[in-house]
């Protein structure tokens, strides 16, 4: 039985082979560059970089409490699946629309004047204000998105 001897290949072999491969990979590869350029711009993966190197300070929290550690392992495993499903455009959208909604939250949101909707004269009158109208419209769009979903998943 002859054994086949394996043969070291020198450094400039595997330089070769390695060329090749990125040759006969080119589109790949600018498409996932291409990606990767358009999250840097985005902010995207300075974000993540914030997260990855304050990840022990996270766990530290996170430890603290087990219901927390539950609750946020199924929320990342969630998101993490759902990410899977998503393009680079989609991420980019929906990371701008939790900026700009979450930006313009805070900025207007003051808790401390909130008064209750009395009954539904209350609830007539403040249909009145526009302000009022277009969050039903963005209320209205969110439940309709979600029943979107929540039909194109199996039963």
């Amino acid at each position: 039985m002859a054994q086949a001897q394996q043969v070291e290949k020198s450094p400039d072999e595997k330089l070769a082979d390695a060329l090749n491969i990125l040759v006969e990979n080119i589109d790949e590869i600018k498409g996932l560059l291409d990606q990767l350029i358009e999250l840097k711009r985005s902010g995207v993966i300075d974000a993540l970089m914030l997260v990855v190197n304050r990840f022990e300070e996270v766990l530290q929290y996170l430890f603290q409490d087990p219901a927390v550690f539950r609750l946020v392992s199924i929320l990342v495993d969630g998101g993490l699946q759902a990410m899977d499903k998503l393009d680079t455009q989609d991420v980019l959208r929906l990371k701008g629309m939790v900026q700009d909604m979450g930006g313009c939250l805070g900025k207007n949101v003051d808790l401390s004047n909130v008064k209750p909707v009395g009954g539904l004269m209350g609830l007539w009158r403040a249909m009145g204000d526009k302000d009022v109208q277009m969050g039903l419209g963005v209320a209205l769009a969110l439940l309709k998105a979600l029943g979107k979903c929540a039909q194109s998943q199996p039963k």
